[in-house]
């Protein structure tokens, strides 16, 4: 991946089916570093530039766990959620049972439920869901609270965003008579994304997988350690940086043609 042209196809790549597992990056600390940094600047996030994930003796976070991982997106309570995520795999050893990755589009299981449950569709585009972070026993507490709906559309009434994460939402701040309708869509669509069909992919070491966390769901299976050892080296990077990186090597490289919508809210 050392010239422009590999870059540029590499990130139409992610632009387009919104994830790419890479193979044989040397096992380093800071490898995953590199790898994003060929991309734009890591994103410094609440939990620095980068992140471990692996079973802790007393997990703050349900991913420092062996417990299951719904299907979710990271930092949703930020205004601008991080672009794109990256996770390096150091260690994962085969007397390890389950840990696999799934993941699932975001944007396709909307453009679906709109067409099964149009009403309900809807209700997610106007009931602002509450996303929230409140930590105080940390080195550096953190309380963000952000309001927006689920779904978000454009001046087409095309979809621009979608914003899903359970684990990581407060109670519901609207109107009575909005409460009993957002729910039973909230319930439909959590449905609609568990009866799904997901990538599954259990990483080796040596495998880092990128994906745009505005646009793909992600989660985890429940796993028996076994006396072994799973970890992953985690980062992220800001959604605009990537779509100006795609941008720039096409103008420069390739045909010129707009990035592909990226899940920024951008309208077009």
């Amino acid at each position: 991946m050392n010239s422009k042209e590999w870059l540029l196809k590499w990130l139409q790549h992610i632009n387009e089916d919104g994830i790419s597992i890479v193979k044989g990056v040397p096992l380093g600390e800071n490898m995953v570093h590199k790898v994003a940094e060929l991309i734009a600047p890591v994103m410094q996030t609440i939990y620095g530039t980068a992140f471990d994930v692996e079973k802790t003796q007393e997990p703050i976070n349900v991913a420092y766990s062996t417990l299951p991982i719904g299907l979710h997106q990271d930092l949703v309570y930020f205004e601008s959620p991080p672009g794109l995520q990256l996770l390096h795999c150091l260690e994962f050893d085969d007397c390890i049972e389950g840990g696999g990755n799934t993941f699932l589009d975001a944007f396709e299981m909307a453009n679906k439920f709109r067409v099964t449950y149009p009403d309900l569709f809807q209700t997610l585009t106007k009931v602002p869901a509450t996303f929230q972070k409140v930590h105080y026993n940390r080195e550096h507490p953190v309380h963000i609270v952000n309001q927006k709906p689920h779904i978000k559309l454009n001046h087409l009434g095309e979809i621009c965003a979608v914003y899903w994460s359970p684990p990581f939402e407060g109670p519901l701040a609207v109107a009575g008579s909005e409460v009993e309708q957002y729910y039973l869509a909230y319930e439909m669509f959590a449905k609609t994304l568990s009866n799904s069909k997901m990538l599954q992919h259990r990483l080796r070491p040596g495998e880092l997988v990128v994906f745009n966390n505005q646009r793909m769901l992600h989660g985890r299976e429940g796993f028996k350690t076994n006396g072994g050892a799973r970890r992953l080296k985690g980062c992220y990077v800001n959604i605009d940086f990537f779509k100006s990186q795609i941008q720039v090597l096409n103008n420069l490289v390739g045909d010129g043609r707009l990035a592909k919508r990226v899940g920024n809210q951008c309208f077009f």
